[in-house]
């Protein structure tokens, strides 16, 4: 058998760590990253344990993340949600918080299946922890200043970013801090409509929500999307309190936003796949499982597809890797570009996608799942390269398991292949 090389210079130039083991936990892999953060060279560790240099790693665990990463053929992540490290390491970077080691985001992939290899990927996600720190004390410190609101303007306006509007959105004033943050002068904001700042591709529906709660007189609080001047994309918690006169009439809107920029940034890690920035695996798995558990009957009214991409292995054999990549990108944004917005697609694992059509009838769901097959089927990936994809389909049933719903799907999905791929199956 042909001995696997380790990419070696590919490994040791990346910024993270990487390392290979098996499901004995024995080393085979340690990159530069590695041996420069821990202070272990490859001719220490490769070969041995890696228990016998970190037994603070609890081995129960990593080993079913381990069997789940071979059986299932695609990354999942360990201890993703926990403050314990996986590995500890120290941080050498000068910082003014008391954050000492490393927060570390780990993945475990498959790499040689059947010698049960897996890569363990250690990413240094510090600098977004901090963030997220510094955004809980900042909201700590709005909380204070707005018990003093009419005390403190002063404060306010220069700490606190702060709108009025009049009752048909028009800008009447902003606070100093306002204006600093959006790089703009008061003379260029007071007069306009609010509409300036928001974003083209914002979600029309979370405006019609404001609007309606605001308009009957009630405050409206929740996450927005604003563009500064210079057209940097924000995220604001945001609260809209309307404004009455004597005669219980809306005069005046009144709205307090905080920067949560950072937050959702260290958030849509979590949940977004790396290559195809759709919603990962465990995202997916996370919200069909809620819907399920409550069984709202506004939820469970959905269809699920499970979409794959036809003969893949051989676009990777003859054009490479780098096409396949680009393969399952341009697959994942035809199947964005071709759902409606309040529908959910994540990448299943591989060259596989789930998708969850709400409020629709089976019918209506193989009409839009084969729009989405048709505008698979006549995209082109780089050189001319065409790809196809099949799809099998299933709608909930309310109160069942989603186990049982998932072996619908795949057993339609396994049908469209078996039957010649490129089509949508029912079950």
């Amino acid at each position: 058998m042909m001995e696997i090389k380790y990419p070696d210079v590919l490994l040791d130039s990346l910024e993270n760590g990487h390392m290979i083991i098996d499901d004995t936990f024995k080393v085979s892999y340690w990159n530069r990253w590695l041996c420069i953060n821990t202070q272990i060279q490859k001719e220490q560790i490769v070969g041995k344990s890696l228990a016998e240099f970190f037994p603070q790693i609890n081995y129960t665990v990593l080993q079913r993340k381990i069997k789940t990463a071979l059986s299932i053929g695609t990354p999942t992540f360990y201890d993703a949600n926990s403050s314990t490290k996986f590995i500890p390491i120290e941080r050498n970077k000068v910082t003014t918080s008391s954050l000492k080691l490393m927060q570390q985001q780990v993945t475990i992939s498959p790499y040689i299946s059947h010698e049960n290899k897996v890569m363990i990927s250690i990413y240094d996600i510090s600098e977004l922890f901090e963030a997220k720190m510094v955004i809980k004390k900042e909201v700590q410190m709005v909380h204070k200043l707005n018990d003093k609101l009419e005390a403190d303007r002063e404060i306010i306006d220069k700490n606190i970013i702060v709108m009025k509007t009049s009752a048909n959105g028009t800008i009447k004033d902003v606070s100093t801090f306002f204006c600093d943050f959006f790089e703009m002068s008061k003379k260029e904001i007071l007069g306009k409509n609010i509409s300036m700042f928001k974003l083209k591709e914002s979600s029309d529906a979370i405006y019609k929500d404001m609007w309606e709660s605001i308009r009957n007189k009630k405050s409206w609080s929740g996450e927005l999307r604003f563009q500064t001047s210079k057209g940097a994309e924000k995220w604001f918690q945001t609260r809209v309190m309307p404004i009455l006169n004597a005669h219980d009439e809306i005069v005046e809107f009144s709205a307090v936003f905080h920067d949560i920029t950072n937050e959702k940034l260290l958030a849509e890690l979590y949940i977004t796949d790396p290559l195809t920035k759709l919603y990962n695996r465990a995202h997916f798995d996370e919200s069909i499982n809620f819907i399920a558990k409550h069984q709202r009957r506004a939820d469970v009214d959905f269809v699920l597809a499970l979409a794959d991409i036809d003969y893949f292995k051989s676009i990777n054999d003859t054009y490479g890797h780098q096409i396949g990549d680009e393969a399952l990108i341009g697959v994942a944004k035809t199947i964005k570009n071709s759902l409606r917005e309040n529908d959910l697609i994540a990448r299943w694992g591989g060259e596989e996608f789930v998708i969850m059509l709400k409020n629709v009838t089976i019918e209506q769901a193989k009409t839009i799942i084969e729009k989405v097959r048709v505008n698979i089927e006549k995209q082109t990936i780089r050189n001319d390269i065409k790809v196809t994809a099949s799809f099998g389909l299933t709608k909930y049933q309310e109160a069942e398991e989603t186990k049982e719903t998932f072996k619908r799907v795949d057993d339609a999905l396994y049908e469209a292949k078996r039957a010649g791929r490129n089509r949508v199956v029912v079950k």
